[in-house]
């Protein structure tokens, strides 16, 4: 859903940058399942209070929408003030108006389209080369959109030429230069050193109209040249000129200007920094004077803001002149700023959109709440206002600990204790004192917060109405309060009618079915029960410019769902080799998925000595996955183990089998991976004890932790014995590159005319070079090249080695 930029966000927009915005981006794993920070259900529905399970670590945006509709309660948020997109819009703003790439590429084509129409010719540099084309633009989107209507506009005029129309492209050329995109530079941005703009105005002999639109863009120029005088000055002509084309923008952008020179600090980025740095140790005199010229600016913007709202004539500018009176109220008394805002939301009937005041409310509590201390966690802050109390209380419980971490959960513990005994008192104050809404909002953050279920909190909880706005996030909290208490029955009764009831199916939110599939599985009774809730699925995914959903297109996802990181761990360390057979065989898993578990039985059988019982499982496997059937026929076939044991491990590097259940699940159907590609990278160190973290790729509880999943189920019926003697044995190994190395080299020595050799050892000389490795990595990466390059020197293989590392 694309959606225009009203002009207050532009007013914002175009007041604090300086052009240059950085696309960031990570590769760290993400929660799949589970949207931790922020809302997966679409803000427009979000907003009409469907709320989903709520999460103490959501953004502030999410947890006051949430806040304000248990405060109102659904009948109350029904007549209350609440605008139809109101909290997308505000979302969108809080990210600058950015628009995405591709939106960016089309605003872009079009300029070079009205360039074209209007010169005949194709704009410098061409297509092919012109490097803003796939890149972000540094100016604003709106001063493209502008400058390409308006030159639609000039090439349609009766005395438009040629010459008029180059001499307008090329000053805005260098408009577009001054706020950062030359596509004649192809440097990167921060390489190019700032340069101001000046262009030529147009000779006197020009037609009037033609040098009043050259003025605006004079004007502009100095601007983004960060010549605030000379731009103001430019601008006030404009609106002061009788006439003048733009005259009716002129006061407001004189405004504009001021109020980014009254924020202006010159020099280079690094010397700004050590500005902001050598502020924040001025002295009591110095910060006095400094405050002082900052009213003063202050002052003088909101003078002509005042003069701007008494000409009717500037009506549409109103509203735009006022956000930037606001925006300089924020930077220069931030804190009284953040106090006005807080008291305006503080009561949920008033419109927290009306002005822009949740956005300048999030963007001030950004400045002045992030961080929150331990402990009172700043009681100066609490003091503003009964929100930002609330708000406050739930960060600082944010996240939810990994239970089963024992450090960082006494950390987390020891931070949020004080928040669970303050909303203790202030749940109990309000109900004690009849103040409903209040009761209901410090309820609502006991149900998320809170560590310890009393009996007079649980009896609060079991009353909430599935029509109130908060209902599900506290009967998820009841589900988790009664898996730790040890009451398994409730949390299954509970947990099991909410995943099969009307309120969960009607919130249209994956994120919370799935919070209440984790309280599920853990509590599963065996292993044919944890099946059940084994499979996550994810209908949605969250358009980050629009806060809406798109339709995930992965029919895995959707439809037969994939594993979490809960299950991963239970596959890996929660189950015998017997118990995964079983698992194997559940027919309430899709053929696929026992198809992986299948494979991942068979190698822990084999690489345990477990043979008789891995020759029957590769007959499973030939069932889930008939791809496979050559491999494992041939492996039923082999009549010696070690021979078993060799054919199992090149198709394990061929294929990617792995004893564990890793991130990323095997593709069906299984096709063997490029030769020339192929790592020994199925597996990194395993664990050795029940409920111990695969340690993938290095980084312990990459998934696990992330996902913040419950403790695996303990269920009936596992071969805990067995269980527990093939985890200190696949504990003992090596990993796969590790491993496969081993293996290949007594390959070597006992059967040295294995056509599969020369690639194996390439392929362990290869994996050496990162990933996963043992203490003796390089000692094996050498010993593999010096053998590969000894035995089968003239192989094509050894060729492709030429380096060990």
């Amino acid at each position: 859903m694309n959606r225009p930029l009203p002009a207050i966000a532009i007013a914002a927009l175009l007041l604090f940058t300086g052009g240059h915005a950085v696309a960031s981006g990570g590769e760290d794993p993400v929660d799949s399942f589970v949207n931790r920070n922020r809302t997966d259900i679409a803000l427009g529905r979000y907003q009409s209070g469907h709320l989903g399970v709520v999460l103490p670590s959501y953004v502030r945006s999410n947890l006051f929408t949430a806040w304000r509709a248990v405060m109102l309660g659904a009948p109350g948020l029904q007549t209350a003030p609440n605008p139809a997109g109101a909290l997308a819009l505000v979302e969108e703003r809080r990210g600058g108006g950015w628009q995405d790439q591709a939106q960016g590429r089309e605003i872009y084509a079009a300029w070079r389209t009205a360039v074209r129409s209007a010169l005949k010719r194709e704009m410098d540099p061409a297509p092919a080369a012109d490097p803003l084309i796939d890149s972000y633009l540094n100016c604003p989107t709106a001063s493209y959109v502008f400058a390409t209507r308006t030159l639609g506009e000039l090439t349609a005029r009766a005395d438009a030429t040629p010459a008029r129309l180059a001499a307008w492209v090329s000053t805005q050329r260098e408009v577009f230069k001054a706020c950062g995109d030359d596509p004649l530079d192809r440097r990167d941005y921060f390489q190019r050193p700032r340069v101001p703009v000046q262009p030529a105005p147009l000779a006197a002999t020009e037609p009037l109209y033609w040098r009043q639109v050259q003025e605006y863009q004079l004007a502009s120029a100095a601007f983004y040249s960060e010549d605030y005088a000379r731009s103001t000055a430019l601008f006030d002509r404009i609106g002061a000129t009788a006439g003048h084309p733009l005259r009716a923008w002129g006061d407001y952008l004189a405004l504009r200007s001021q109020g980014r020179a009254a924020l202006y600090v010159p020099g280079t980025p690094d010397e700004r920094w050590q500005a902001r740095v050598a502020q924040a140790k001025e002295s009591p005199d110095a910060k006095a004077a400094r405050q002082a010229r900052q009213q003063q600016a202050l002052a003088d913007v909101e003078a002509r803001i005042a003069r701007i709202l008494a000409n009717p004539a500037l009506a549409a500018r109103h509203g735009d002149s006022r956000a930037i009176g606001r925006i300089l109220q924020a930077k220069f008394t931030p804190v009284e700023r953040f106090g006005q805002v807080s008291k305006l939301l503080d009561d949920p009937r008033n419109d927290p959109y009306r002005d822009d005041r949740l956005g300048d409310w999030l963007a001030l509590a950004d400045r002045l709440l992030d961080q929150p201390e331990p402990a009172t966690g700043k009681p100066e802050l609490r003091a503003v206002s009964g929100l930002v109390d609330w708000v406050i209380t739930v960060q600082q419980c944010s996240p939810y600990s990994p239970e089963d971490n024992r450090e960082f959960a006494a950390k987390v513990a020891a931070d949020c204790a004080p928040s669970q005994a303050h909303v203790q008192d202030r749940w109990q104050h309000y109900a004690k004192d009849g103040n409903a809404a209040q009761a209901r909002a410090w309820l609502f953050a006991a149900a998320m917060i809170n560590d310890r279920l009393t009996p007079e909190l649980e009896k609060a909880m079991l009353q909430v109405a599935p029509s109130a706005p908060e209902y599900l996030t506290v009967r998820y909290a009841l589900a988790r309060h009664y898996r730790l208490a040890g009451k398994a029955d409730q949390a299954r009764a509970l947990s099991e009618a909410e995943l099969t009831g009307a309120a969960l199916s009607s919130t249209a939110s994956d994120s919370a079915r799935n919070l209440f599939l984790q309280e599920r599985f853990a509590v599963a009774t065996s292993v044919s029960d944890a099946a059940r809730y084994l499979l996550r699925s994810r209908g949605y995914q969250i358009d980050a410019d629009t806060g809406e959903p798109a339709a995930v297109q992965d029919p895995d996802t959707v439809t037969r769902g994939r594993l979490a990181a809960d299950g991963k761990r239970w596959l890996n360390t929660g189950l015998a080799a017997s118990d995964l057979l079983t698992l194997a065989a559940d027919r309430q898993l899709p053929a696929d998925e026992r198809g992986r578990i299948a494979l991942t039985a068979l190698m822990r059988f084999d690489m345990t000595g477990q043979y008789e019982a891995a020759v029957k499982e590769a007959q499973q496997v030939e069932v889930d996955a008939p791809e496979l059937a050559p491999v494992m026929r041939q492996y039923r076939a082999l009549v010696a183990n070690p021979d078993r044991h060799h054919w199992l491990m090149l198709n394990a590097v061929k294929y990617g089998f792995s004893p564990m259940r890793n991130t990323w699940a095997l593709a069906v159907p299984y096709v063997p991976r490029e030769v020339d590609e192929t790592r020994a990278d199925m597996w990194c160190k395993m664990p050795s004890a029940v409920g111990q973290e695969y340690q993938e790729n290095g980084w312990v509880m990459q998934t696990v932790w992330l996902e913040q999943a419950p403790p695996m189920p303990q269920v009936a019926g596992v071969d805990a014995a067995r269980r527990k003697a093939e985890l200190a044995q696949l504990g003992a190994l090596k990993t796969a590159t590790g491993y496969l190395g081993d293996h290949v080299l007594q390959r070597v020595a006992s059967k040295p005319n294995d056509a599969d050799l020369p690639w194996l050892l390439h392929v362990v000389v290869r994996s050496t070079r990162g990933g996963c490795l043992d203490d003796d990595a390089k000692a094996l990466s050498k010993q593999a090249f010096t053998v590969l390059h000894k035995r089968y020197g003239n192989s094509a293989w050894a060729k492709k080695t030429p380096y060990f590392y």
